[in-house]
């Protein structure tokens, strides 16, 4: 369907002209119906219709100042002009500034209308062609012209040109800045890692062709006829760089001035795209090799969106990156094994927690945090895919992690539930397992259940085939063993970490159930 914009002060024209069916017959679909030359372009600006009928003569803006204005942007739309008998010398006018075609609006009915309309058929689909074959050749030119600045951009940043490479190089990429002053904004997508996994190469591609011309446009619009000096350039895996020239400012406000606001637009564009974005500044770095100082500065600056809330990240002020594991993550990492043996989930819980903690005191580089995790996940045999590492983009998403171990240990404790035990029994097991080194009876567990605990006693022996607090006791029983055999604990301390706190009792139920003292068990087991 070809899109059509009608335009017309006499509401009756426009109305007697939507209710004729030649639009439709043809192929013709209109989009919007307008009184004035001003409404008009406000809509085919923002539609880009591929037809235009418009009268000439209309308050505010007429047709004639109209075409002038569409053919200035949109050389493309096709334009035909309703015109009354007295209109020639308008309808010369309009010609001449780039009108297609012109009909007397006393002739218009279902048949001329359609006549005409299939008439422009044809000449409407080789403007598309040629236009289509425009827009191709513009895309090359831009994807030409984008391969040349990063190469140029790549060889300042690796210090690799001579002077005289640089220069030639510039020139050639069309690059109106020289750098000898310069700072640099970085636009990057945090959970690259697994966006890449999820998406083909062609796809991200073309997405981050889309996104530069998305930033050409707002930094055209900010900065106007400055624009040539910022230079926005794709470097791969999500990261998009805006190099600024600032060689021709001589006050320092003036450039910061200019860093802040380009950052600033940079996070605007971002904000209605479909992946998270976050920006990253530099300082102002002087010399000509300045722009490598810059550019390592906005690498450095990006790690610290892991901890920070602010969508835009600057260098200036900010804190220093850990670049070794704290003392809490590397004791977590010794005893997680411990932590597993002895089934001590709530202390694995406390060790994860002041982990998290010192990363965020010390803003640890993310990469070490995954990779430490990726070794804890070993620890407790879980298997991730690769892009579930990707996806990790700030601190807060450790919890998630921890909750998993948590369930792991606990879970590794449950001795099996027959498949006839109800929704009562289970959500019971779970709780026992979660809370038995606790202060706990058959009244809490009841209570968590949501029943009589009367009921809960019968019902439990029922289908588990073992009483209430046999099963409570054997919970505790494994726990201590585990601790005796796995850990120096004292026995005291042995007795409360399995949830029993009178030392004497826990003493001669050991004994009962395994034949000998808790200490002769230590011993024997080595």
């Amino acid at each position: 369907m070809y899109r059509t914009v009608i335009v017309d002060d006499d509401f009756l024209v426009r109305s007697y002209l939507k209710q004729l069916d030649s639009w439709q017959r043809s192929g013709y679909e209109i989009i919007a119906d307008l009184r004035d030359g001003e409404e008009a372009l406000e809509v085919i600006e923002k539609e880009h219709p591929d037809l235009v009928v418009t009268d000439i003569s209309m308050p505010l803006m007429d047709g004639i100042e109209l075409i002038r204005r569409v053919r200035l942007d949109n050389p493309g739309i096709y334009i035909i002009v309703l015109s009354c008998h007295d209109d020639f010398e308008y309808v010369k006018e309009a010609m001449k500034l780039g009108a297609n075609e012109y009909v007397l609006k006393n002739s218009l009915n279902e048949d001329s209308l359609y006549e005409m309309l299939e008439k422009t058929k044809p000449q409407l689909a080789g403007i598309q062609s040629r236009q289509k074959e425009v827009d191709e050749t513009k895309k090359l030119a831009q994807m030409g012209r984008h391969s040349l600045k990063y190469h140029y951009f790549n060889g300042l940043l690796s210090g690799s040109l001579s002077p005289k490479e640089r220069e030639n190089r510039r020139i050639e990429a069309g690059v109106s800045g020289k750098f000898t002053n310069s700072a640099v904004v970085s636009l990057f997508m945090p959970g690259f890692g697994g966006i890449k996994a999820n998406c083909p190469p062609l796809e991200l591609e073309q997405y981050s062709q889309h996104l530069l011309q998305k930033l050409f446009g707002c930094l055209s619009e900010l900065l106007g006829g400055e624009k040539e000096f910022v230079e926005e350039v794709y470097l791969g895996e999500g990261v998009f760089c805006c190099f600024l020239d600032l060689s021709q400012m001589r006050r320092d406000s003036l450039m910061r001035q200019r860093l802040t606001s380009v950052a600033t637009a940079c996070c605007r564009c971002s904000k209605e795209e479909p992946y998270t974005f976050a920006v990253g500044v530099s300082g102002i770095c002087f010399g000509e090799e300045g722009i490598r100082q810059a550019y390592q500065q906005v690498r450095e600056i990006t790690k610290l969106y892991f901890y920070e809330n602010s969508n835009i990240l600057y260098y200036d002020g900010a804190p220093l990156i850990g670049r070794e594991l704290p003392q809490e993550a590397l004791e977590l990492s010794r005893e997680m094994t411990s932590y597993i043996d002895t089934h001590r989930a709530d202390d694995m819980e406390k060790a994860f927690k002041k982990a998290a903690e010192a990363f965020e005191r010390c803003h640890t580089e993310s990469r070490l945090v995954i990779h430490w995790l990726k070794e804890l996940d070993q620890k407790v045999s879980i298997e991730r895919a690769p892009e579930a590492y990707g996806n990790i983009i700030k601190i807060g998403q450790l919890t998630e992690y921890c909750e998993e171990y948590r369930k792991k240990l606990l879970s590794s404790r449950k001795k099996e539930i027959p498949e006839t035990a109800g929704p009562v029994i289970r959500k019971v097991v779970d709780f026992l397992h979660e809370h038995y080194r606790g202060q706990i009876g058959l009244t809490d567990a009841a209570e968590a259940a949501n029943v009589n605990p009367a009921y809960l006693s019968y019902l439990f022996k029922q289908e588990m085939g073992i009483g209430f607090s046999n099963y409570l006791m054997d919970l505790r029983m494994e726990c201590a063993k585990d601790l005796l055999c796995n850990t120096n604990e004292k026995i005291k301390d042995v007795a409360v970490l399995s949830g029993m706190n009178d030392y004497h009792y826990f003493s001669k139920a050991f004994k009962k159930q395994t034949g000998m003292s808790p200490a002769d068990y230590r011993k024997q087991a080595g």
